[in-house]
């Protein structure tokens, strides 16, 4: 029974007419190649058991050499492959809880990275737009501090060479006045003769007075400085030209600041920058028009506000208003010296003026002057 039964096993490279000779059951004696790893079954290199189970069960030499005898080894063999295949499944399982585990670390940490990358984004981009603030800002206060210098070096060139021509016409000028006072001394020169001197001899006081304006410019130095109050200042250039208040009766709104500190310049120089800003302000108003003066302290300056309903100045008229000689009133009632003598004085003490004015609505000086350090 027994050889039969050898008789009749099959071996599967002779069944299949198999020529790899790289399959472990090729030329074998062992009948049981679903037993074997990596077998050459079907043209195909077969696994374990448990991998080429299926192929191996619906195999002809499988079936015709299995007998009950094969259970104890091929239930042994699957035990021992299912074990390795369940300790291989529970690794993979560890590496693929592991590799979860670092993914949701992976997401955390990119989703806290990306928060922070958006967050220095916007610091970045926040951190940009205040540079280009700050570069435009500085441009502009660049453009204003090249305009100022130019303007600076301007006057300072112009009140040097007007100085000059004061210094050439004062010399003739005096003789030509002694000349004028001999012949008006005359008792034999006629009534109308007589008149037309004197009109000669007022214009000339009128040219004397704008030579010794220009020559006392030219000689502008700090004197008789003394510890001052601006308030008291603006009072008393208020009090000197009072009579222009009532003629046009200009309404005056002060708010002067109390707490003002004291600062050492001469007032009666500051007093004339004052005077020369309170009678442009009353010349540009109609009657019953309104002149606010404020001062107030900010960032170690004193500064004066002087802001009226006048006609305003135009943009034209804004650019040369500082410039010797130049003048938006009717011939014969200014000079144009007013407010060239004034920017000049306080350049005197490191201060400034700033005219803003929309034409039509008023204007408003802003006068600056620095508090020094104690």
């Amino acid at each position: 029974m027994k050889a039969q039964k050898e008789q009749s096993l099959l071996k599967c490279w002779e069944y299949f007419n198999c020529n790899e000779i790289e399959c472990p059951a090729y030329k074998s004696d062992d009948q049981h190649c679903w037993l074997l790893s990596g077998t050459y079954c079907h043209k195909e290199i077969q696994g374990s058991w448990i991998e080429k189970m299926e192929a191996c069960i619906h195999c002809q030499v499988y079936e015709s050499n299995f007998n009950f005898e094969d259970w104890k080894s091929t239930l042994l063999l699957v035990s021992k492959q299912f074990n390795n295949f369940r300790k291989k499944s529970d690794e993979d399982y560890q590496i693929i809880k592991e590799s979860q585990k670092k993914l949701q670390e992976f997401k955390i940490t990119s989703s806290y990275l990306l928060k922070e990358l958006d967050k220095k984004s916007k610091e970045v981009l926040a951190e940009r737009e205040n540079l280009e603030t700050k570069v435009k800002a500085r441009t502009k206060e660049l453009e204003r501090l090249h305009t100022k210098l130019i303007h600076t070096s301007k006057i300072a060139t112009i009140g040097r060479f007007s100085a000059g021509i004061a210094h050439e016409i004062n010399n003739p000028l005096g003789a030509i006045m002694n000349y004028a006072r001999t012949l008006l001394a005359n008792p034999e020169i006629k009534k109308k003769n007589r008149d037309y001197l004197e009109l000669i001899l007022k214009g000339l006081f009128r040219i004397e007075s704008i030579v010794q304006q220009i020559l006392s410019y030219s000689g502008y130095r700090k004197t008789d400085l003394q510890l001052s109050n601006i308030n008291n200042i603006i009072n008393d250039a208020i009090a000197f030209i009072q009579h222009k208040q009532h003629e046009k009766k200009i309404k005056m709104r002060l708010k002067l600041e109390n707490s003002l500190p004291s600062i050492f310049l001469s007032a009666s120089q500051i007093q004339q920058v004052f005077i020369n800003i309170i009678s442009n302000a009353f010349d540009s108003m109609n009657r019953n028009g309104e002149l606010k003066i404020k001062t107030y302290y900010e960032n170690g300056m004193i500064i004066s506000s002087f802001k009226d309903n006048g006609k305003g100045i135009t943009k034209e008229d804004r650019e040369k208003i500082f410039d010797p000689f130049y003048t938006t009133k009717d011939v014969g009632d200014g000079t144009g010296l007013g407010l060239f003598i004034c920017y000049n004085i306080l350049q005197l003490y490191e201060g400034n003026i700033d005219i803003r004015s929309i034409e039509g609505e008023g204007t408003e000086v802003i006068i600056n002057l620095p508090v020094p350090d104690k």
